[in-house]
């Protein structure tokens, strides 16, 4: 982005399956990413990079691509808290506890609901390749648009790396990362770090790209 506080998506739809983008708001060059399905009988999509009415700048994009991931293997368990309790996620934070709620689901009937402010979870991801990329998607929102809630990735062996959105509706947000050169775990997070109403998290999904 031209200008700092304005967003740019990079989004995909006509595929078969709901319109799905990731908003970026960086004024130099940052990754993003969007994991979609196409439909049963959808052989095409359209691939779109937009900039929305407000703001008084431009918006840049370079350099995408349409990758297919084939068979890929989700590493985390309960990635969307459909069997209705935590675990293997464990609670962080200091403030109200998080839950599993019956509510706010992305899909299916569950999703994680932190508290208002110093709450979240975490999930030790095991069992990963040492020197490896991986892509760790999320879904999430907020209950009050003035606040944020973030998606992240820390203890893999690099820079602890997290998007936040301070969107009402579910955004999907994406994150690239790779293993240090001994590193076979890392921590996945959903947390909500101030404020007063509640951030929602769900449909996590963390595959291995090389």
């Amino acid at each position: 982005m031209a200008n700092a506080g304005e967003t740019l998506a990079i989004g995909v739809k006509n595929y078969g399956g709901t319109e799905t983008f990731t908003n970026v708001a960086t004024t130099s060059y940052s990754q993003a990413a969007v994991l979609f399905t196409t439909g049963s009988s959808n052989t095409s999509a359209l691939v779109y990079c937009w900039k929305n009415t407000g703001g008084t700048g431009t918006g840049n994009c370079d350099d995408l691509a349409v990758e297919r991931i084939s068979t890929p293997s989700n590493v985390l368990t309960n990635a969307g808290f459909e069997t209705g309790s935590l675990s293997p996620w464990t609670r962080s934070g200091s403030g109200a506890q998080s839950n599993v709620v019956a509510s706010n689901a992305r899909t299916g009937t569950y999703s994680l609901q932190t508290g208002a402010a110093t709450s979240g979870v975490e999930q030790s991801a095991t069992g990963l390749t040492a020197g490896s990329t991986y892509l760790l998607a999320g879904w999430a929102k907020v209950a009050n648009g003035s606040e944020q809630v973030a998606v992240g990735v820390k203890s893999f062996g690099g820079t602890e790396t997290y998007l936040r959105t301070s969107s009402t509706a579910y955004s999907q947000q994406p994150i690239f990362f790779t293993t240090g050169s001994t590193n076979t775990s890392a921590a996945v997070y959903c947390y909500k770090d101030a404020g007063s109403s509640a951030g929602y998290c769900d449909d996590y999904t963390l595959i291995k790209l090389s």
